[in-house]
C-alpha cells in the first residue's frame, strides 16, 4: 500500500481527533486494499460522522467513521467522556452489532435489493469504516438553489422516489433492516432538551460561534421557549410504527441525475407514516431558502415547499389531514431546533458546511420563525388554515432577511 495524505491544514481545537480518525480510517482502507495505492483527501463538512474523501488506485471514494455513534460536535465537547474514555470506549464499539456504520451499510445493502429508492453503491465496510462511491449528479440543495422556481417538482421527485419505500412492500422487506434511531427526528429532540442536561445545554448556545452577546442570549430565550412547546407538542406524535422512513432525508443527500435519483446516508427508521421524511426534507430545504443570497429566489424556494406539503396533506384521508399535517410541522420545528442547535454548540476548528455557516449567520432569524410557529402550533388553528399562515409567515421572513 502506497499512502499519502494531502491536506494542507488541520485545526488545533480539534487536531487530536483529526489525527487520530484520519489513522484509523487509513489503517482501515489499507486493510481492504494492500496493494493499490491509497490517497487520504482533506476532510468534508459534517458535525455528526467523521467524512473525507479517499482515493484508491484512481477511483475516488467517500470514507465515513463514527465515533461512538454520537455527533462530533457531542464528542468535541465532551459528551462521550475524556478523550481517553472515548477511546477505551470506542475500540469495542467498532466490533459491537451496534455499530452506526455497519447499520447504515446494511441499511444500503437492503435498500439496493428493494431497488427502490436507489442509493449509492458499498465500495467495502471494514474496522468501523464506511467507503462509498460517489453518486453522479448534483444534489436537490444545488438543484433548488439554481432553478428555485422547480422546487415543488424537484421535492416531489425524491417523495415520489420513496413511495415504494413508505408503502407495504417496503415495509415488508425491511422488516430486518437495523434500525438507525440516532437520526430520529423525535430522538435527537428529545435527548437534547430533556432534564437538567438539556436546560444547561440551552443555556451555553452559542459561545464560540463569534455572534454579539446579547444576539445569543435573544436566540437562547427564543429557542427555550420553543423547546418546552415542542415537548408539549410532541406528546401527541402517534406512536405507531407500521412505517419504514428513509430517517436522513436531506436535500444535500439526494443526487440528480438526469431523471435518475441517487440517495446516499440512510437511517431507516420506523413511523405511523412518511412524516419524518417529508418534515425533515422541507424544513432543511427551507433553511436553505433563508440562506440564499437572492430574496425573490428564496421565497420561490418556500413557496415550493409549502405547494408540496399541501399536496402531500390533501392526499390524505380528510379524517387525518389536520393531525398528519400538526405532526409534519412538529416534527420539522423539532429537527430545526436540533440543528440550529448544533451548528451553534460547534467548536472552533470543526468544518461547517457552506449551508450550516448560513445558519449560524441567520441564527437569530430561524429562532425568531420557530418561535412563532411553534405559538400557532399550540393554538387551535388547524387543517389549510394553519398551513397558508405558517407558510405566510416564514415566506414573509425569509423576504425581510437580508
Amino acid at each position: 500500500m502506497t499512502l499519502t495524505t494531502r491536506e494542507s491544514t488541520a485545526v488545533s481545537s480539534t487536531t487530536t481527533l483529526h489525527t487520530v480518525t484520519r489513522r484509523a480510517i487509513s489503517r482501515a482502507v489499507g486493510d481492504l486494499w494492500p496493494d493499490k495505492q491509497i490517497v487520504l483527501g482533506e476532510q468534508c463538512p459534517s458535525v455528526t460522522s467523521y467524512v473525507c474523501r479517499v482515493t484508491v488506485d484512481g477511483e475516488e471514494l467517500i470514507a465515513k467513521y463514527s465515533w461512538l455513534g454520537m455527533s462530533l460536535v457531542s464528542i468535541l465537547r465532551g459528551a462521550g467522556g475524556t478523550w481517553t474514555e472515548i477511546q477505551e470506549a470506542q475500540r469495542p464499539y467498532i466490533r459491537s452489532t451496534d455499530l452506526l456504520i455497519a447499520r447504515e451499510a446494511q441499511n444500503l445493502e437492503v435498500l439496493r435489493a428493494l431497488g427502490h429508492p436507489r442509493v449509492c453503491e458499498t465500495a467495502g465496510v471494514h474496522d468501523g469504516v464506511l467507503l462509498t462511491r460517489i453518486a453522479a449528479g448534483t444534489t436537490l440543495a444545488d438543484a433548488m438553489s439554481a432553478c428555485p422556481w422547480e422546487t415543488a417538482a424537484l421535492l416531489d421527485s425524491a417523495l415520489t422516489a420513496l413511495g415504494g419505500l413508505h408503502g407495504p412492500a417496503g415495509a415488508r422487506h425491511l422488516r430486518w433492516a437495523a434500525p438507525i434511531n440516532e437520526r430520529s427526528v423525535l430522538g435527537v429532540f428529545r435527548r437534547k432538551f430533556n432534564g437538567l442536561s438539556g436546560a444547561a445545554y440551552l443555556k451555553g448556545l452559542g459561545r464560540d460561534s463569534g455572534l454579539q452577546e446579547d444576539m445569543r442570549l435573544e436566540i437562547v430565550e427564543l429557542v427555550k421557549y420553543t423547546v418546552l412547546r415542542l415537548l408539549s407538542l410532541g406528546g401527541a406524535i402517534s406512536s405507531r410504527r407500521d412505517t419504514a422512513v428513509y430517517g436522513d432525508l436531506k436535500p444535500e443527500h439526494v443526487y440528480i441525475d438526469g431523471p435518475r435519483l441517487t440517495f446516499i446516508d440512510p437511517a431507516v427508521q420506523w413511523a405511523s407514516g412518511p412524516q419524518p421524511d417529508i418534515a425533515k426534507l422541507t424544513g432543511r430545504s427551507l433553511l436553505l431558502a433563508l440562506g440564499h443570497p437572492d430574496r425573490q429566489a428564496g421565497q420561490q424556494i418556500v413557496q415550493g415547499i409549502f405547494s408540496t406539503l399541501a399536496r402531500h396533506v390533501a392526499t390524505q384521508p380528510v379524517y387525518e389531514r389536520a393531525g398528519r399535517l400538526r405532526e409534519v410541522l412538529t416534527l420539522w420545528l423539532m429537527d430545526t431546533v436540533s440543528i440550529l442547535s448544533t451548528c451553534l454548540s460547534a467548536p472552533p476548528g470543526l468544518p461547517l458546511a457552506p449551508h450550516q455557516q448560513a445558519l449560524v449567520a441567520q441564527a437569530r432569524t430561524v429562532a425568531r420563525i420557530v418561535h412563532r410557529a411553534s405559538a400557532l402550533l399550540t393554538g387551535a388553528m388547524a387543517g389549510p388554515m394553519l398551513l397558508d399562515v405558517v407558510s405566510s409567515e416564514v415566506e414573509h421572513t425569509v423576504g425581510s432577511a437580508r
